[in-house]
Protein backbone atom coordinates (compact mmCIF):
# COMPACT_ATOMS: atom_id res chain seq x y z
CA UNK A 1 0.00 0.00 0.00
CA UNK A 2 1.12 3.52 -0.86
CA UNK A 3 0.26 7.07 0.46
CA UNK A 4 1.64 10.20 -1.18
CA UNK A 5 2.48 12.94 0.42
CA UNK A 6 2.67 16.36 -0.86
CA UNK A 7 6.67 17.11 -0.47
CA UNK A 8 6.29 14.24 -3.44
CA UNK A 9 7.82 11.32 -0.81
CA UNK A 10 5.85 7.89 -0.83
CA UNK A 11 4.82 6.16 2.10
CA UNK A 12 5.08 2.49 1.45
CA UNK A 13 2.58 0.36 3.75
CA UNK A 14 3.47 -3.88 4.24
CA UNK A 15 5.67 -3.38 1.57
CA UNK A 16 9.39 -4.97 2.26
CA UNK A 17 11.95 -4.86 0.13
CA UNK A 18 13.12 -8.14 -1.15
CA UNK A 19 16.66 -9.29 -0.28
CA UNK A 20 16.79 -10.35 -4.31
CA UNK A 21 16.50 -6.91 -5.60
CA UNK A 22 18.91 -5.54 -2.60
CA UNK A 23 21.32 -8.02 -3.49
CA UNK A 24 21.28 -7.26 -7.07
CA UNK A 25 20.92 -3.75 -6.42
CA UNK A 26 24.51 -3.87 -4.50
CA UNK A 27 25.82 -6.08 -6.96
CA UNK A 28 25.06 -3.46 -9.97
CA UNK A 29 26.37 -0.91 -7.94
CA UNK A 30 30.13 -2.60 -7.78
CA UNK A 31 30.01 -3.50 -11.37
CA UNK A 32 29.27 0.39 -12.53
CA UNK A 33 31.85 1.52 -10.04
CA UNK A 34 34.35 -1.04 -11.00
CA UNK A 35 33.69 -0.11 -14.68
CA UNK A 36 34.53 3.56 -13.67
CA UNK A 37 31.15 5.42 -13.50
CA UNK A 38 31.33 8.05 -10.41
CA UNK A 39 29.22 7.07 -7.10
CA UNK A 40 26.67 9.89 -7.98
CA UNK A 41 26.43 8.44 -11.63
CA UNK A 42 25.90 5.05 -10.11
CA UNK A 43 23.74 5.85 -7.44
CA UNK A 44 21.67 7.61 -10.06
CA UNK A 45 21.32 4.76 -12.36
CA UNK A 46 20.25 2.58 -9.30
CA UNK A 47 17.58 4.62 -7.85
CA UNK A 48 16.29 4.82 -11.89
CA UNK A 49 16.11 1.26 -13.12
CA UNK A 50 15.58 -0.85 -9.68
CA UNK A 51 12.73 -3.03 -9.87
CA UNK A 52 11.35 -1.90 -6.54
CA UNK A 53 9.63 1.36 -6.22
CA UNK A 54 10.57 1.71 -1.94
CA UNK A 55 14.29 0.76 -3.22
CA UNK A 56 14.09 3.51 -5.90
CA UNK A 57 13.04 6.35 -3.69
CA UNK A 58 16.21 5.25 -0.86
CA UNK A 59 18.59 5.35 -3.49
CA UNK A 60 17.07 8.64 -4.65
CA UNK A 61 16.95 10.25 -1.07
CA UNK A 62 20.75 8.32 -0.34
CA UNK A 63 22.24 10.16 -4.05
CA UNK A 64 20.75 13.55 -2.47
CA UNK A 65 22.59 13.48 0.89
CA UNK A 66 26.10 12.29 -1.51
CA UNK A 67 25.67 15.24 -3.44
CA UNK A 68 25.67 17.20 0.08
CA UNK A 69 28.75 15.80 0.53
CA UNK A 70 27.71 12.79 3.15
CA UNK A 71 29.43 9.55 3.11
CA UNK A 72 26.89 6.48 1.23
CA UNK A 73 27.17 4.32 4.63
CA UNK A 74 25.71 7.61 6.29
CA UNK A 75 23.03 8.17 3.86
CA UNK A 76 22.02 4.45 4.26
CA UNK A 77 21.59 4.83 8.32
CA UNK A 78 18.44 6.47 7.79
CA UNK A 79 16.83 3.42 6.08
CA UNK A 80 17.47 0.59 8.93
CA UNK A 81 14.28 -1.55 7.66
CA UNK A 82 15.84 -1.87 3.61
CA UNK A 83 19.84 -1.74 4.96
CA UNK A 84 21.33 -3.51 7.60
CA UNK A 85 23.72 -2.72 10.37
CA UNK A 86 26.15 -5.26 8.58
CA UNK A 87 25.74 -3.91 5.18
CA UNK A 88 26.15 -0.18 6.30
CA UNK A 89 29.32 -1.20 8.20
CA UNK A 90 30.80 -3.32 5.31
CA UNK A 91 30.25 -0.08 3.10
CA UNK A 92 31.67 2.28 5.58
CA UNK A 93 34.94 0.08 6.06
CA UNK A 94 35.02 0.54 2.41
CA UNK A 95 34.74 3.95 2.02
CA UNK A 96 37.26 4.52 4.72
CA UNK A 97 39.46 2.02 3.01
CA UNK A 98 39.14 2.74 -0.43
CA UNK A 99 38.18 -0.72 -1.30
CA UNK A 100 34.31 0.26 -1.62
CA UNK A 101 34.07 -2.17 -4.78
CA UNK A 102 35.37 -5.02 -3.11
CA UNK A 103 33.25 -4.76 0.01
CA UNK A 104 30.29 -4.18 -2.25
CA UNK A 105 30.99 -7.61 -3.62
CA UNK A 106 31.18 -8.96 -0.49
CA UNK A 107 28.00 -7.67 0.10
CA UNK A 108 26.16 -8.72 -2.98
CA UNK A 109 27.20 -12.73 -2.35
CA UNK A 110 26.57 -12.48 1.26
CA UNK A 111 23.31 -11.47 0.94
CA UNK A 112 22.33 -13.79 -2.16
CA UNK A 113 23.91 -16.88 0.20
CA UNK A 114 21.93 -15.73 3.20
CA UNK A 115 18.94 -15.59 0.89
CA UNK A 116 19.34 -18.66 -0.20
CA UNK A 117 19.92 -20.31 3.58
CA UNK A 118 16.64 -18.88 4.97
CA UNK A 119 14.37 -19.84 1.30
CA UNK A 120 15.62 -23.43 1.48
CA UNK A 121 14.91 -23.35 5.79
CA UNK A 122 11.09 -21.91 5.03
CA UNK A 123 10.74 -24.60 1.95
CA UNK A 124 11.32 -27.49 4.12
CA UNK A 125 8.54 -26.13 6.25
CA UNK A 126 5.91 -26.07 3.12
CA UNK A 127 5.40 -29.77 2.61
CA UNK A 128 4.56 -31.12 6.37
CA UNK A 129 2.02 -27.79 6.90
CA UNK A 130 0.43 -28.89 3.07
CA UNK A 131 0.13 -32.28 4.58
CA UNK A 132 -1.38 -31.35 7.45
CA UNK A 133 -3.83 -28.75 6.07
CA UNK A 134 -5.06 -31.67 3.42
CA UNK A 135 -5.90 -34.37 6.13
CA UNK A 136 -7.59 -31.54 8.13
CA UNK A 137 -9.88 -30.81 4.99
CA UNK A 138 -10.10 -34.38 4.49
CA UNK A 139 -11.17 -34.87 8.19
CA UNK A 140 -13.54 -32.00 7.79
CA UNK A 141 -15.33 -33.67 4.91
CA UNK A 142 -15.51 -37.00 6.92
CA UNK A 143 -17.59 -35.03 9.74
CA UNK A 144 -19.84 -33.47 7.26
CA UNK A 145 -20.69 -35.73 5.07
CA UNK A 146 -20.00 -39.63 5.70
CA UNK A 147 -20.38 -39.27 9.64
CA UNK A 148 -24.44 -37.38 9.91
CA UNK A 149 -25.45 -41.08 7.33
CA UNK A 150 -24.16 -42.99 10.19
CA UNK A 151 -26.08 -41.42 12.83
CA UNK A 152 -29.05 -42.93 11.92
CA UNK A 153 -27.79 -46.83 11.50
CA UNK A 154 -25.54 -46.52 14.80
CA UNK A 155 -28.60 -44.93 16.75
CA UNK A 156 -30.48 -48.35 15.80
CA UNK A 157 -27.90 -50.19 17.98
CA UNK A 158 -28.92 -51.19 21.53
CA UNK A 159 -25.57 -51.28 22.71
CA UNK A 160 -23.30 -48.96 20.47
CA UNK A 161 -19.52 -49.17 21.32
CA UNK A 162 -18.31 -46.54 23.35
CA UNK A 163 -15.75 -45.35 20.73
CA UNK A 164 -18.15 -44.80 18.24
CA UNK A 165 -20.86 -42.81 20.12
CA UNK A 166 -17.66 -40.75 21.34
CA UNK A 167 -16.92 -39.86 17.37
CA UNK A 168 -20.33 -38.99 16.52
CA UNK A 169 -20.99 -36.97 19.09
CA UNK A 170 -17.69 -35.03 18.88
CA UNK A 171 -18.38 -34.62 14.79
CA UNK A 172 -21.69 -33.63 16.14
CA UNK A 173 -20.12 -31.05 18.50
CA UNK A 174 -17.94 -29.86 15.41
CA UNK A 175 -20.46 -29.69 13.28
CA UNK A 176 -23.20 -28.04 15.68
CA UNK A 177 -20.92 -25.36 16.67
CA UNK A 178 -18.00 -24.69 13.88
CA UNK A 179 -19.01 -21.02 13.83
CA UNK A 180 -17.52 -20.50 17.49
CA UNK A 181 -15.53 -23.28 16.74
CA UNK A 182 -13.37 -20.99 14.20
CA UNK A 183 -13.97 -17.71 15.98
CA UNK A 184 -12.15 -19.06 19.33
CA UNK A 185 -9.84 -20.61 16.44
CA UNK A 186 -8.99 -17.24 15.09
CA UNK A 187 -8.82 -15.83 18.77
CA UNK A 188 -6.04 -18.41 20.05
CA UNK A 189 -4.20 -17.27 17.00
CA UNK A 190 -4.35 -14.05 17.06
CA UNK A 191 -3.78 -14.13 20.72
CA UNK A 192 -0.66 -16.08 20.69
CA UNK A 193 1.13 -14.16 17.40
CA UNK A 194 0.81 -11.42 19.83
CA UNK A 195 2.16 -13.07 22.80
CA UNK A 196 5.17 -14.21 20.67
CA UNK A 197 5.83 -10.41 19.58
CA UNK A 198 6.49 -10.18 23.05
CA UNK A 199 9.71 -10.55 24.96
CA UNK A 200 8.83 -13.05 27.27
CA UNK A 201 7.14 -14.64 23.84
CA UNK A 202 10.07 -15.09 21.74
CA UNK A 203 12.12 -16.10 24.80
CA UNK A 204 9.96 -19.11 24.83
CA UNK A 205 9.46 -19.68 20.91
CA UNK A 206 13.53 -19.34 21.32
CA UNK A 207 14.17 -21.87 23.73
CA UNK A 208 11.31 -24.05 22.73
CA UNK A 209 12.71 -24.37 19.05
CA UNK A 210 15.93 -25.45 20.42
CA UNK A 211 14.31 -28.35 22.25
CA UNK A 212 12.73 -30.28 19.55
CA UNK A 213 14.29 -33.28 18.07
CA UNK A 214 14.57 -32.40 14.56
CA UNK A 215 13.67 -28.32 14.27
CA UNK A 216 16.96 -28.07 16.91
CA UNK A 217 19.62 -29.51 14.88
CA UNK A 218 18.26 -27.12 11.87
CA UNK A 219 17.72 -24.42 13.68
CA UNK A 220 21.33 -24.90 15.71
CA UNK A 221 23.00 -25.42 12.08
CA UNK A 222 21.54 -22.25 10.67
CA UNK A 223 22.51 -20.05 13.66
CA UNK A 224 26.08 -21.16 12.69
CA UNK A 225 26.18 -20.97 9.40
CA UNK A 226 24.97 -17.59 9.31
CA UNK A 227 27.18 -16.18 12.16
CA UNK A 228 29.90 -17.51 10.64
CA UNK A 229 29.28 -16.41 7.41
CA UNK A 230 28.55 -12.70 8.63
CA UNK A 231 31.70 -12.73 11.35
CA UNK A 232 33.91 -13.98 8.47
CA UNK A 233 32.74 -11.68 5.73
CA UNK A 234 32.96 -8.93 8.08
CA UNK A 235 36.48 -9.72 9.32
CA UNK A 236 37.77 -10.00 5.69
CA UNK A 237 36.18 -6.60 4.44
CA UNK A 238 38.59 -5.31 7.29
CA UNK A 239 36.60 -4.68 10.57
CA UNK A 240 38.24 -5.46 13.50
CA UNK A 241 36.64 -8.13 15.20
CA UNK A 242 35.44 -6.55 18.61
CA UNK A 243 33.36 -4.30 16.23
CA UNK A 244 32.44 -7.48 13.89
CA UNK A 245 31.42 -9.12 17.06
CA UNK A 246 29.32 -6.60 17.98
CA UNK A 247 27.64 -6.22 14.87
CA UNK A 248 27.33 -9.88 14.25
CA UNK A 249 25.96 -10.25 17.59
CA UNK A 250 22.67 -8.02 15.76
CA UNK A 251 21.97 -11.16 12.99
CA UNK A 252 20.43 -13.84 15.21
CA UNK A 253 16.44 -13.46 16.01
CA UNK A 254 17.36 -16.08 18.57
CA UNK A 255 17.45 -15.01 22.24
CA UNK A 256 19.58 -17.92 23.49
CA UNK A 257 22.44 -17.26 20.74
CA UNK A 258 22.05 -13.86 20.69
CA UNK A 259 22.96 -13.49 24.53
CA UNK A 260 25.88 -15.54 23.66
CA UNK A 261 27.14 -13.51 21.11
CA UNK A 262 26.70 -10.43 23.21
CA UNK A 263 28.64 -12.30 25.85
CA UNK A 264 31.10 -13.43 23.47
CA UNK A 265 31.56 -9.50 21.88
CA UNK A 266 32.16 -8.24 25.75
CA UNK A 267 34.69 -11.55 27.14
CA UNK A 268 36.73 -10.74 23.47
CA UNK A 269 36.74 -6.88 24.49
CA UNK A 270 38.40 -8.24 27.43
CA UNK A 271 41.38 -9.76 26.04
CA UNK A 272 39.60 -13.31 26.26
CA UNK A 273 39.82 -15.53 22.65
CA UNK A 274 36.75 -16.23 20.59
CA UNK A 275 37.37 -20.36 20.83
CA UNK A 276 37.59 -19.70 24.80
CA UNK A 277 34.36 -18.26 25.14
CA UNK A 278 32.76 -20.49 23.10
CA UNK A 279 34.22 -23.56 24.82
CA UNK A 280 31.92 -22.70 27.37
CA UNK A 281 28.78 -23.82 25.82
CA UNK A 282 29.26 -27.00 24.40
CA UNK A 283 25.34 -27.47 24.14
CA UNK A 284 25.29 -24.50 21.25
CA UNK A 285 28.65 -24.75 19.95
CA UNK A 286 29.96 -28.50 18.99
CA UNK A 287 33.40 -29.32 19.60
CA UNK A 288 34.01 -28.90 15.86
CA UNK A 289 33.51 -25.99 15.38
CA UNK A 290 35.44 -24.27 18.13
CA UNK A 291 38.45 -26.41 17.28
CA UNK A 292 38.45 -24.84 13.79
CA UNK A 293 37.84 -21.52 15.76
CA UNK A 294 40.81 -21.83 17.81
CA UNK A 295 43.06 -23.14 14.69
CA UNK A 296 42.03 -20.10 12.40
CA UNK A 297 43.02 -17.59 15.65
CA UNK A 298 46.31 -19.37 16.45
CA UNK A 299 46.75 -19.12 12.55
CA UNK A 300 46.06 -15.46 11.65
CA UNK A 301 43.06 -17.28 9.30
CA UNK A 302 40.35 -16.88 11.46
CA UNK A 303 38.19 -15.43 8.45
CA UNK A 304 39.09 -18.04 6.35
CA UNK A 305 37.96 -21.02 8.92
CA UNK A 306 35.01 -19.05 9.36
CA UNK A 307 34.41 -18.85 5.72
CA UNK A 308 35.14 -22.69 5.51
CA UNK A 309 32.31 -23.36 8.35
CA UNK A 310 29.95 -21.51 6.57
CA UNK A 311 30.30 -23.49 4.07
CA UNK A 312 30.02 -26.52 5.77
CA UNK A 313 27.23 -26.09 8.23
CA UNK A 314 25.56 -24.55 5.27
CA UNK A 315 25.93 -27.90 3.22
CA UNK A 316 24.53 -29.51 6.22
CA UNK A 317 21.11 -27.02 6.42
CA UNK A 318 20.37 -28.08 2.55
CA UNK A 319 21.06 -31.09 3.33
CA UNK A 320 18.70 -31.24 5.77
CA UNK A 321 16.31 -29.29 4.00
CA UNK A 322 16.49 -32.01 0.91
CA UNK A 323 15.74 -34.89 3.53
CA UNK A 324 12.80 -32.66 5.61
CA UNK A 325 10.33 -34.83 3.72
CA UNK A 326 11.90 -38.25 4.44
CA UNK A 327 12.68 -37.69 8.12
CA UNK A 328 9.17 -36.16 8.51
CA UNK A 329 7.16 -38.03 6.48
CA UNK A 330 6.94 -41.06 9.32
CA UNK A 331 5.78 -38.69 11.67
CA UNK A 332 2.72 -37.40 9.39
CA UNK A 333 2.10 -41.07 8.01
CA UNK A 334 2.19 -42.30 11.94
CA UNK A 335 -0.70 -39.74 12.42
CA UNK A 336 -2.86 -39.62 9.63
CA UNK A 337 -2.55 -43.95 10.11
CA UNK A 338 -4.27 -43.04 13.93
CA UNK A 339 -7.11 -41.39 12.53
CA UNK A 340 -7.79 -43.41 9.90
CA UNK A 341 -7.53 -46.10 12.89
CA UNK A 342 -9.79 -44.43 15.03
CA UNK A 343 -12.45 -43.88 12.50
CA UNK A 344 -11.98 -47.65 11.10
CA UNK A 345 -12.34 -48.78 14.83
CA UNK A 346 -15.71 -46.86 15.75
CA UNK A 347 -16.94 -47.00 12.16
CA UNK A 348 -16.32 -49.92 10.04
CA UNK A 349 -16.09 -52.52 12.98
CA UNK A 350 -19.20 -52.43 14.44
CA UNK A 351 -20.87 -52.52 10.38
CA UNK A 352 -18.87 -55.43 10.25
CA UNK A 353 -19.95 -57.21 13.20
CA UNK A 354 -23.73 -55.83 12.13
CA UNK A 355 -23.51 -57.62 9.00
CA UNK A 356 -21.95 -60.60 10.20
CA UNK A 357 -24.88 -61.13 12.69
CA UNK A 358 -27.14 -60.63 9.90
CA UNK A 359 -25.40 -63.57 7.82
CA UNK A 360 -25.64 -65.44 10.84
CA UNK A 361 -29.07 -65.56 11.10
Amino acid sequence: MEIKLSNDKTIYLFHKVSQVDLALSIRHLAVMLESGLSLEDTLEVISQQSPDPKLREAYGEILKDVRTGKNTSSAMRKYPNIFSEVIISIIEVGEQGGTLEKNLNFLAVFLKKNYELLRKVKGAMVYPVIILLLTSFEMLGVIYFILPKMEGLFNAFEDPPALTMFVLNFSNFIRTNIIFLAIALAVIVYVGHRFFKTKTGTDFKDKLMLKIPIIKELVVKNILATFSRTLGILLESGIPLADALKITSTTTSNVVYAQIFETLRQEVQRGKNVAEVLGRYPKQFPPLYVKMISVGEKTATLEDNLLYLYDFYAEEVEEMTNNMSTIIEPLLLIFIGLMVAVLAISIVGPIYQLTGNINQL
